[in-house]
């Protein structure tokens, strides 16, 4: 297949980020997204962040999609997302990094779904009173309230997240959810020795759950030497395409592009000097430097010998499949 059949299946598909960080109320950035050919995408509203500064967020986000109406709307169905498609528009799914913003309550989840948030993460990197992220001292698991968590957000319709976690909290809460979950944003293990990346296992019993894996874009995640090429991200693809099907396979670069400096320095608060440098010393993959370049994605993935309709799969129709079946009742 030529650039040109592999442009025209990019056009024709729909594409979805499973997880992007970037700070959307730059103009720069929404127009990167649509340069790319994104359907939809999973946008972080809130991490760390209480639920004053959380709800102050989400206003923010409905006056963006107010002041840019031709441009991005809010995804709370997975008919939005083909409305989008249809109207020539950018779908954000509301998503959260972390259950901080609950403040304990689970009932909260109800207000936040009500709001339009569909995809929420258990835990950042540190441990939190749902469960332990990746980089906790210890990775105690699921709490108490952890489950209740995960209960109520299968009963609403919520996807769990996964990405940050701590093996152990990941195995419980794969085992405690009745549905699919997902890593939006999580490598293999193999590939690189990252405390956010996942053993084969985890990815396995994700793929027997029914959920879906996003490739990260970082070079740390990617490769053992911490640089790295659109063909290395390729070759993340192809390693859990191999080892979980590709129906189970998706993209999720975790983009953060244009994030203020103040923002970015209490994303990455409490790492070390050391971890900062051998994690975050290189964000740039070569060949996939920015949103506007998700076509040579496509056009990668065809090189390769992967057929358009396994393309279609992993370029979004996997992550549409997952919504499908977790969104009941949105």
């Amino acid at each position: 297949m030529n650039q040109h059949q592999a442009t025209k299946l990019h056009e024709e598909s729909i594409v979805i980020d499973g997880l992007n960080a970037s700070y959307f109320f730059n103009e720069a950035v929404l127009r990167r997204i649509r340069q790319g050919g994104i359907t939809a995408f999973n946008g972080t509203v809130a991490a760390w962040h209480s639920f004053p500064e959380t709800m102050k967020l989400i206003a923010d986000y409905y006056r963006l999609f107010e002041d840019h109406s031709d441009r991005i709307m809010p995804v709370r169905t997975v008919e939005d997302i083909h409305q989008a498609k249809a109207g020539g528009r950018v779908g954000m799914i509301f998503g959260f990094q972390d259950t901080n913003a609950l403040d304990g309550n689970v009932r909260m989840l109800a207000v936040y779904h009500a709001l339009g948030v569909r995809i929420i993460q258990l835990t950042y990197n540190d441990e939190n009173a749902v469960g332990c992220g990746c980089m906790a001292a210890e990775d105690k698991g699921l709490t108490p309230l952890g489950r209740e968590v995960v209960a109520e957000m299968n009963r609403l319709g919520m996807l769990v997240d996964l990405s940050h976690c701590g093996h152990k909290t990941t195995r419980d809460a794969i085992g405690a959810s009745k549905g699919p979950v997902a890593f939006t944003h999580a490598n293999p293990l193999a590939l690189a020795k990252s405390p956010r990346n996942k053993p084969d296992e985890a990815f396995k019993a994700l793929a027997a759950k029914g959920g879906v894996a996003g490739v990260v874009l970082l070079p740390a995640w990617l490769t053992h030497h911490g640089q790295a090429s659109l063909e290395d991200y390729l070759k993340a693809i192809d390693y859990l395409v191999n080892l979980m099907g590709v129906d189970h396979v998706g993209l999720g670069t975790d983009f953060m592009e244009e994030i203020p400096a103040d923002i970015m320095a209490t994303a990455l608060k409490g790492i070390s000097a050391e971890n900062l440098q051998k994690y975050y010393g290189s964000t740039i993959v070569k060949g996939f430097e920015s949103a506007a370049e998700f076509p040579k994605v496509t056009e990668g993935l065809l090189s390769r010998g992967y057929s358009p309709e396994d393309v279609k799969k992993i370029i979004g129709g996997n992550w549409l499949t997952l919504y499908e079946k977790v969104w009941v009742g949105s």
